[in-house]
């Protein structure tokens, strides 16, 4: 983890800094779209009942202090994003209320999220948990030419691990990577790429790695009857 994050704290109590002020700002934002619809499934509606706000001295008595605060460029950004005509290329940041149907499939979707973890929870008491490698953004298999950034990543881990001792990289891990370059006439992005020729070189090696090791365990075999005596 210390290989992708530097400062697993810091970027913990960013996180829980930003969804601190995202959600309220969303719940705002819903009643001033949704007003009318929320009065009449709430006669008693009362705006404070919905609203929450964690002001930063609440935060940091609760939190700490550990959070990376936005700097000027990002601050520069958003006034500029806001005031920005949402036309053209800037039609994709301008906020639509999302329709009944929507609301529907994402409350769907939450529901089935929460029923899926509450089943791996149990299987991982059961101790029989087996998780698939997926891709999280589509839920197919995770395979090369399925998803660009997956194959971004795939190819940087590669390269990271090809940097260092390639015999060292455990037997699972290089499973799983050969697994995934498994069917390379799929068209894959990696390909595309400018690193494409050193993709393949690691690769090469990687599988030649791999080669040797099994032919280590079949040649050492299981121990002789001496061997075992000894």
């Amino acid at each position: 983890m210390q290989d992708v994050i530097s400062n697993e704290d810091l970027a913990i109590g960013t996180f829980r800094r930003a969804i601190s002020m995202v959600i309220p700002e969303m719940t705002r934002v819903a009643l001033l779209s949704r007003r009318k619809e929320i009065v009449q499934d709430t006669p008693n509606f009362h705006r404070n009942e919905f609203l929450y706000h964690l002001s930063r001295t609440q935060y940091e008595k609760q939190w700490g202090t550990g959070y990376r605060k936005p700097g000027v460029g990002a601050r520069i950004l958003a006034f500029w994003l806001r005031v920005v005509p949402k036309v053209g290329p800037f039609k994709a940041v301008a906020f639509k209320i999302p329709t009944t149907k929507t609301e529907d499939m994402y409350i769907a979707s939450i529901d089935s999220t929460v029923d899926g973890y509450g089943a791996m929870l149990r299987e991982q008491r059961r101790g029989d948990l087996q998780l698939a490698n997926l891709d999280l953004d589509t839920g197919r298999e995770a395979r090369a030419g399925e998803y660009s950034l997956a194959d971004k990543t795939y190819a940087r881990l590669l390269d990271d691990l090809t940097k260092h001792d390639i015999g060292g990289i455990p037997c699972e891990l290089r499973t799983n990577i050969l697994g995934f370059y498994a069917n390379l006439n799929r068209p894959d992005a990696t390909k595309k790429n400018k690193r494409a020729r050193q993709t393949q070189d690691e690769l090469d090696k990687l599988r030649a790695n791999q080669a040797s090791h099994v032919a280590d365990s079949t040649s050492s075999g299981p121990p002789t009857k001496s061997e075992t005596q000894e």
